[in-house]
């Protein structure tokens, strides 16, 4: 049986060379085929090492001193040297496991010399006083572009702790199923099977596990009484206050969590239609809601830039948690990390559209919330301001969820602050 580095190295090569989201590929029936031990050891070396690119290669680029480097050798050094650094590994180990999977002698010896070599000097990190940005960016492992964005919102110290955020364990959290059991029963029943866990601090019925753990194996899954959903998303959905007999659209609903806490939310009575772009993405909808016991939604295939003539003026409440940039969620999905700065130019219009479409379903009295799960200003404040300007017979509402409260009608969520995702909802009236 190959050995997970092994294994970790072949995943880790077709990420890169077929642009593949990080949690597709460590889905490769090569995962399954690993002992449980190795199992674990190959998620976090492949998971680290996509997570540390960018400190990973600045140290290989001080090594290599110009050397060109095939994308094989480049991805050995890369694992090699997250082992040194990361996972503090023995010196030894670390090097000879990494030396056996080169491919020739000539790769054997080059990584064998470099990974010494950075065992005697250790890391060096660009200068933080005379390019702080870069200094973030490197140690962080997060695109200079980023890095700029945020500290134009937040602040130098601000930032660094949000960056530093993003690169610790990110705790499983799971949103209860209060249609068949309650937070305290989850929580006894994992009690009774050994799974450290405990209550969310804001969401009432939210449950976070101490440990990372497959949620399909923990006791309760197969009964639905409880799926995974982030503390913030938890909030998001308890801002709009669903309430049971009320009529709802989500306007981008894949892959069905906040459809699901508002259904719950709603005691599973009166009618949620949850529409979303992409079709093939709709049967996590209605296998999450028959897992759940949920039968108040009705799923359909819908482009949200358009408003459906059916549903206009007929919900009471409507949520539009729309396409972003997610670099609230960094921590939990470190492709994102790398995608091209052009690829966020035009989310605030396209979310802008989104939004006016959405706003078509609500009904006079009717309550609406935007939310992202990013951080960028233009992708939230900006977007929500410049909604209100465009439409009259909207105006902020102010609101309280999980003891946070919200004067001027929207609420930002930030991982180092609150220990959830970063996130942004804002909650909007129409008159």
């Amino acid at each position: 049986m190959r050995s997970g580095a092994a294994i970790a190295a072949d995943l880790l090569l077709r990420w890169e060379d077929e642009q593949r989201f990080a949690n597709l590929a460590l889905s490769d029936a090569q995962l399954q085929a690993c002992e449980p031990r190795e199992r674990g050891f190959l998620t976090a070396l492949f998971y680290g090492v996509v997570e540390r690119k960018l400190a990973l290669d600045y140290q290989i680029g001080v090594l290599a001193a110009g050397r060109t480097l095939t994308a094989h050798t480049r991805t050995l050094l890369r694992m090699g040297i997250y082992r040194l650094l990361y996972m503090e590994q023995k010196p030894y180990a670390a090097v000879n496991e990494t030396v056996r999977l080169c491919r020739n002698p000539g790769e054997s010896a080059l990584v064998n010399a470099l990974l010494r070599t950075f065992c005697r000097s250790g890391p060096v990190w660009p200068d933080p006083q005379r390019n702080p940005v870069r200094w973030l960016s490197v140690t962080e492992s997060v695109p200079q572009y980023i890095v700029r964005r945020l500290l134009a919102t937040f602040g130098a110290e601000e930032t660094a702790q949000l960056l530093a955020s993003y690169n610790r364990v990110s705790p499983l959290t799971l949103r209860v199923n209060t249609l068949r059991c309650s937070r305290e029963q989850v929580l006894s029943r994992f009690a009774d099977a050994g799974i450290a866990a405990q209550a969310t601090s804001f969401s009432p019925v939210g449950v976070r596990l101490e440990g990372s753990a497959a949620p399909t194996g923990l006791p309760g899954f197969s009964e639905g009484w409880f799926f995974v959903q982030d503390e913030a998303s938890q909030l998001a959905v308890q801002a709009l206050s669903p309430e049971a007999g009320m009529h709802m659209v989500d306007t981008c609903a894949c892959p069905g969590g906040k459809t699901f806490s508002a259904a719950i939310e709603m005691q599973n009575c009166g009618q949620i239609a949850a529409l979303d772009l992409h079709e093939s993405k709709l049967p996590l909808i209605r296998e999450g809601c028959e897992r759940l016991g949920i039968t108040c939604v009705s799923v359909s295939a819908h482009d949200g830039r358009r408003p459906l003539a059916d549903l206009a003026g007929w919900a009471d409440a409507v949520l539009c948690d729309a396409p972003c940039s997610g670099l609230g969620v960094l921590g939990k999905k470190p492709d994102l990390r790398y995608k091209p700065e052009s690829a966020f130019l035009g989310l605030p219009a396209l979310q802008s559209e989104i939004l006016d479409a959405a706003s078509a379903y609500v009904r006079p009295g009717g309550c609406l919330l935007y939310a992202t799960c990013t951080l960028l200003r233009e992708e939230n404040q900006g977007v929500s301001q410049a909604f209100l300007a465009r439409h009259a017979d909207f105006s902020a509402e102010p609101f309280t969820v999980g003891g946070l409260d919200a004067p001027d009608g929207e609420l930002t969520l930030l991982p180092h602050r609150h220990g959830t995702d970063g996130f942004y909802f804002a909650r909007f009236r129409r008159h």
